[in-house]
């Protein structure tokens, strides 16, 4: 008994070992190459975050977000929070310039399963109830039957599945959430390693090619040593925090090669990552899942005069920005005694649990400025609500900015899409509206987020927050007249 015992906390050890892990994603990610190959020119996205360990970023074009949750045993579900609209998008333009057209979704799971729930079940549910939208909205295209791979979802778990397909398709037409027009109807390929599929052109539909990484490794089957002195691990790339030491897909992927080299010892490559990961920090301020999410430009959320961008918790605001917008909003960044600016609102929040309360009691006075600032920049310079004049920051670009913006959105606009701060009368209409304000209010305001903000969502904590004070006393108009002039001082939270 002791010695098994001693062998399965040996073998837990391994599996989480850092060599074992980084040699094993190196062995499946092969298989991407592969399946790249083979269905050229489709282009290749990452479905987070483990699907981002798999796929060089120099080849990607883009991220997903399809949760295995969203397939679990009698809890499908169509996820609006998650809808992933702009892989319809992307599907739709590369339509436009080749025949053979759809997407290449990779993803991995751990031991057991040949396919991840997100690929079996998620991932097909969208594709139907896309198709169905899109027919039902737009006339296009004609729909398919549900798709699951028989090998991994059990005929029966398929049917009931597909008896909510027009539920979840009304819900989606009843959404803020604009359905997209296919001029195909989307259909999932189901690929596992090792076999590569085979695609044929010319067809009348969109390859959603579903790539599930990494063998299926039971009791009985074994893959072989990826590498000397590293056990093959399934899904190597999932839960990254109990073996990564910090490093990222980008840096993986960046610094491969020195990586990857058999001859280091196990300190010395964890040495190596911690030394990768305190770099990066230096250098860009956090460590980057993937490269270029620092370089991204602001994302406005269309007909609002909002925009939201990722940005590094020490970054300032050049002079070009101060100059552009009529507030500079940085959840993260601590206030500085040094600035003189009413225009740079600095705010200090913490993203984790710890910071919920901080944000709470920020929100009020927060909603407020932002919602004056956009009074005054439509009244005094004849800003629209096409042109961004108030840009909301954090170091994610969609957790903090996006709750404080939502916020914004449900305190301060009607359905329409409307600012209701102009007019003698702005501050009853305001007052009128915080009244009627429900859930639904807040959940139509993060689709139009999450239309416009692929990369993530707030958490479902700092949305609760959002919630508490949208129908709370603190929703009351209260800090200063909508007919003033001056902007509140950056020290107002």
């Amino acid at each position: 008994m002791d010695d098994t015992r001693h062998v399965l906390k040996a073998l837990r050890r391994e599996q989480r070992d850092l060599w074992s892990r980084l040699a094993s994603i190196a062995h499946d990610a092969r298989y991407v190459d592969d399946v790249c190959a083979a269905c050229f020119p489709l282009p290749l996205i990452a479905n987070l975050r483990c699907g981002a360990w798999y796929t060089d970023p120099a080849r990607l074009h883009g991220t997903a977000y399809f949760k295995s949750t969203d397939g679990h045993m009698y809890a499908w579900d169509l996820s609006l929070k998650r809808a992933n609209l702009h892989l319809a998008a992307l599907i739709e333009e590369s339509a436009t310039h080749h025949e053979l057209t759809g997407c290449i979704l990779v993803d991995s799971t751990r031991r057991g399963k040949r396919f991840p729930d997100a690929l079996a079940k998620t991932v097909p549910i969208w594709c139907a109830v896309l198709n169905r939208a899109s027919a039902r909205i737009h006339g296009t295209p004609a729909c398919p039957p549900l798709a699951t791979p028989a090998d991994a979802v059990a005929r029966s778990e398929h049917a009931q599945i597909e008896a909510h397909l027009d539920a979840w398709t009304d819900r989606l037409c009843c959404s803020d959430l604009r359905v997209p027009r296919l001029s195909k109807p989307l259909v999932p390929v189901f690929a596992h390693a090792p076999h590569v599929p085979s695609l044929p052109t010319g067809s009348h539909q969109h390859h959603v090619v579903l790539v599930s990484v990494s063998p299926a490794v039971t009791d009985t089957t074994s893959v072989p040593a990826p590498a000397p002195g590293a056990m093959y691990v399934q899904g190597a790339g999932d839960d990254h925090e109990a073996w990564a030491e910090g490093l990222t897909p980008g840096l993986f992927w960046q610094h491969r090669t020195a990586l990857l080299n058999a001859d280091l010892t196990r300190d010395a490559r964890v040495a190596l990552v911690h030394t990768l990961v305190a770099h990066e920090r230096a250098r860009a301020g956090r460590v980057l899942w993937l490269p270029g999410e620092a370089d991204a430009p602001p994302i406005a959320i269309p007909g609002t005069g909002l925009a939201v961008q990722a940005r590094a918790r020490e970054q300032g605001f050049s002079a070009a920005e101060r100059a552009q917008f009529a507030l500079l909003v940085h959840c993260d960044q601590a206030p500085s005694a040094d600035e003189r600016t009413p225009r740079v609102l600095a705010l200090g929040l913490d993203a984790s649990k710890r910071g919920l309360v901080a944000f709470s009691q920020a929100l009020p006075a927060a909603v407020d400025a932002i919602t004056e600032a956009l009074h005054v920049a439509a009244r005094d310079h004849g800003a629209t609500a096409e042109t961004p004049r108030v840009l909301v920051c954090c170091e994610t670009g969609f957790q903090l900015s996006g709750a404080l913006v939502i916020a914004v959105l449900a305190a301060s606009f009607d359905e329409n899409r409307r600012g209701l701060f102009g007019g003698a009368d702005a501050h009853a209409r305001l007052t009128a509206h915080r009244l009627r304000i429900t859930k639904d209010t807040t959940q139509r305001r993060l689709q139009w987020f999450t239309s416009a903000v692929s990369a993530g969502a707030p958490s479902r904590a700092h949305l609760q927050r959002v919630n508490a004070y949208l129908m709370g006393p603190q929703r009351q108009v209260r800090v200063w007249d909508l007919a003033a002039t001056k902007l509140p001082p950056a020290d107002a939270v």
